[in-house]
């Protein structure tokens, strides 16, 4: 075990929004996040330099960039912005908000739902597959409780459904049919993760996490659970204060923090962390498990590459790289290694 940081000290670089990030998404060139207030900035990751901002409509709930193109859910909109220049190609509008999008190569399933005060209560909510070239509607559907995950595989789409129909549902892209997968437990979804094999694992309101495959089969199941994801190894990884229920739970699945609510890994590190202010995290990347703390409430993260951006309630978004993390861990132990470039950078990026 390294010594404790603070993530700032080992961050490439800390940016920072008006009000608490709800969205942040990065790939090997840019990292772009979203606020509550509909604020939404590119920043370019080899010089830190921010590169567009743009105001939309309150709060940002989701990005994912697509190719040459960022899709946003902003309010009630779905924008389709350029990624050189964050200008908008196109926007659809949905009755109540635009929840979560989750875009292939030809088209984005997007979510809606209106929250209705008298009876505290979702109500119209709706799945939508839509052409990601011009914003074309190509099928509605109405679902029976609000989706509070949705990932994709292919073409096809796979939803986390709350109360009071819960469970996974399958649609196949073009039929405008729902399935829901029997082998799933029928329980409110509040959120999920994919591996890069396929695998999707779900964590639920009850505290009952558990693992499908690509084709919906049930190979992971964890009652009393409190944080669920995948190790950059592609391991399950899963918090529970008990052991295998039914299914193979090897002893590497449980997670060394105490109140871990969050897993997030890129193809070179694995980062859990709690929720609660300040936060506490462990960066676990080529045999060093580093531990760290920061001031505020993680609200989104996203690991692709070699790289994991973490947005805070601050405002701040944090940008983890693996070289850098393991150099600054490693730096008390090192003797005779130039460390010049990774400074340089360090004091290039840190702080705008």
């Amino acid at each position: 075990m390294e010594g404790h940081h603070q993530l700032n000290e080992i961050a490439s670089f800390v940016r920072l929004l008006p009000t608490p990030i709800t969205s942040v998404t990065h790939n090997e060139n840019e990292v772009i996040a979203g606020d509550k207030g509909g604020n939404i900035s590119k920043w370019c990751i080899s010089n830190g330099r921010i590169s567009w901002s743009r105001q939309l409509d309150p709060s940002v709930s989701d990005i994912h960039i697509v190719n040459n193109l960022v899709m946003v859910a902003s309010g009630k909109y779905l924008y389709c912005l350029t990624l050189e220049e964050g200008s908008i190609l196109w926007s659809v509008s949905f009755d109540g908000a635009c929840d979560l999008l989750s875009p292939n190569e030809k088209t984005v399933w997007a979510t809606s739902s209106v929250y209705e005060i008298e009876i505290g209560h979702y109500v119209n909510c709706k799945v939508q597959e839509l052409d990601s070239q011009n914003g074309a509607m190509i099928q509605s559907l109405d679902l029976p409780s609000k989706a509070w995950s949705i990932e994709s595989t292919e073409a096809d789409c796979i939803l986390g459904l709350g109360r009071p129909d819960p469970g996974v549902y399958f649609i196949r892209s073009g039929t405008g049919k729902l399935e829901p997968k029997t082998e799933a437990p029928d329980l409110p979804i509040i959120e999920s993760v994919r591996s890069s094999t396929g695998s999707i694992s779900f964590l639920t309101a009850s505290g009952t996490a558990f693992e499908i495959d690509s084709r919906g089969h049930l190979q992971n199941i964890v009652d009393e659970a409190t944080c669920v994801g995948y190790r950059h190894d592609g391991t399950w990884l899963c918090q529970s204060s008990k052991r295998k229920n039914g299914l193979n739970v090897s002893d590497d699945s449980q997670i060394r923090l105490a109140e871990a609510r969050f897993v997030v890994c890129s193809e070179t590190m694995t980062v859990t962390m709690t929720k609660s202010e300040p936060t506490k995290g462990i960066i676990q990347l080529n045999n060093l498990d580093v531990t760290w703390s920061h001031r505020g409430e993680v609200t989104s993260y996203n690991g692709q590459g070699d790289r994991i951006s973490i947005g805070y309630s601050t405002g701040e978004i944090i940008l983890l790289e693996s070289r850098v993390v393991e150099s600054r861990a490693r730096a008390a132990d090192v003797n005779g290694e130039d460390k010049s470039e990774i400074r340089a950078r360090l004091r290039m990026l840190r702080f705008e």
